[in-house]
């Protein structure tokens, strides 16, 4: 086929941006905003010359790589109402209450979900594991949960960028063509600026915060009423962090953790089969505890849909190599390093506004810019850059793949987190200090551009 022009391409980007835009704001399904996007693709595509077969080819190619996606959110969608209606969450806020100072509430959240995805690797099982009920306990404690959830999101991609059990840092490995200690080092100074802005960040809200006056004494159990309580409730989140931790993989984790929810929920609760399903497929409702009400499968469909649809969109983008000729411009003739590093930063987020996922992102960024970038600069820096705009953009688009799952599991949506996420938007900035220093420091080190 011969290369979509340039001004098709930037036709098909505004047309994806602006439908998904569109949507958000008017609040309808992504899906719809998507799907103009998607026939602006399929249309230009075939007039470039692509058969039907091959298209077709390509889309069901991308959808089978959204897969485990899939099953994440819809699996999200049984877990949050299973937990609840168990005993689990609550009994987790009620414990809670007589462990943790809440005067310094939210730094803690940070500092614990960034541990904790550093053991586990992985965004979605730390948000899933402690982010649910830390969300509970706070909403109890009165800390506003938009900046609640933005110190466990930040907390969550420190592992998902810099966690050696991260699939996204080894991606981003493999894209660029370094591993190990070497994209370790390379990742180093960032890491540790970003974990600073966020530590400070978080610190000064708790201190500002009302919830920095409160006490813990006077703090009582709000749902002893309503359950009956048993160390036993803490079974379906152990097992899914240990399931996590051992590698037995996040989808079968969440599966196992739904299972012994709904047995100790029957056995503890005395929950029917036919509560259970009301539950799992509307969210749980309590005439009592309205703070525990939660959302169920049935409102992850249209989510399904639109990552589905994402799929298919990548699938054409990556199988057809739509993007190759529009890589090769991207860093000029005669780039410096912070240039490159800005154009490379502006790229990955285009690509994380309209593929709507973080894989597409990191892969066509690293490995499509590395034959171009390694003629100037060290494979390491790309491998930093990447990890600090490509890899973590993911979760501050409202349409993103990731950026809906964290929003899901937490309650909260991206734009609403988003300003109290101080590691993510951070990190960009850093990145792109970071460049500027190494040309003003050009020595040779080993942060240095080795010509």
């Amino acid at each position: 086929m011969r290369m979509l022009s340039t001004r098709q391409f930037i036709f098909i980007v505004m047309t994806t941006i602006t439908g998904l835009a569109a949507a958000y704001l008017l609040n309808i399904p992504l899906a719809f905003g998507f799907a103009l996007g998607l026939i602006a693709l399929l249309g230009f595509s075939w007039k470039a010359g692509l058969s039907a077969k091959t298209l077709t080819g390509s889309m069901l190619a991308g959808m089978k790589h959204t897969r485990e996606v899939v099953w994440i959110l819809a699996l999200v969608g049984l877990l949050i109402p299973a937990w609840t209606a168990s005993g689990t969450i609550p009994y987790m806020i009620d414990s809670g209450i007589h462990f943790i100072d809440p005067r310094y509430f939210v730094t803690f959240a940070f500092v614990l979900s960034a541990v904790i995805s550093m053991l586990l690797g992985t965004s979605t099982g730390t948000l899933s594991s402690v982010g649910i009920p830390l969300m509970g306990l706070g909403g109890y404690l009165h800390i506003p949960l938009s900046m609640l959830a933005g110190a466990l999101v930040s907390g969550a991609f420190v592992g998902d960028r810099t966690s050696p059990f991260s699939s996204a840092r080894q991606l981003t490995g493999a894209s660029t063509g370094v591993k190990g200690k070497e994209q370790w080092k390379a990742m180093l100074p960032t890491t540790v600026a970003g974990i600073l802005v966020a530590v400070v960040c978080f610190a000064w809200e708790d201190w500002e915060g009302s919830w920095h006056h409160a006490g813990i004494a006077g703090f009582q159990q709000q749902f002893g009423e309503g359950f009956i309580y048993s160390p036993w409730l803490l079974v379906p989140a152990a097992i899914l962090l240990l399931s996590i931790a051992l590698r037995l993989g996040t989808r079968n984790g969440f599966m196992l953790s739904i299972l012994s929810a709904v047995t100790i929920g029957s056995l503890f609760q005395h929950i029917t089969w036919t509560t259970w399903f009301q539950y799992l497929w509307n969210g749980y409702s309590s005439d009592r505890f309205h703070s525990l009400e939660t959302k169920g499968f049935s409102s992850m469909i249209e989510l399904m849909v639109l990552i589905l649809m994402a799929g298919a969109f990548n699938g054409i983008l990556e199988e057809n190599k739509v993007l190759q000729l529009f890589m090769e411009k991207l860093l000029g003739t005669k780039p410096t390093l912070l240039g490159a590093t800005m154009r490379t930063s502006i790229f990955g987020l285009l690509l994380c506004l309209i593929s709507c996922n973080q894989t597409l992102p990191i892969m066509m960024t690293g490995r499509s810019l590395l034959p171009r970038w390694e003629q100037t600069f060290p494979r390491h820096q790309l491998t930093r850059i990447v990890a600090d705009t490509s890899l973590i953009f993911a979760a501050m688009v409202p349409w993103n793949l990731l950026g809906v799952l964290c929003g899901t599991i937490l309650g909260v949506p991206v734009e609403s987190y988003i300003m109290h996420a101080p590691f993510l938007w951070s990190l960009p900035v850093c990145t792109w200090i970071w460049s500027y220093v190494c040309v003003r420091g050009e020595t040779g080190s080993t942060y240095g551009i080795d010509r």
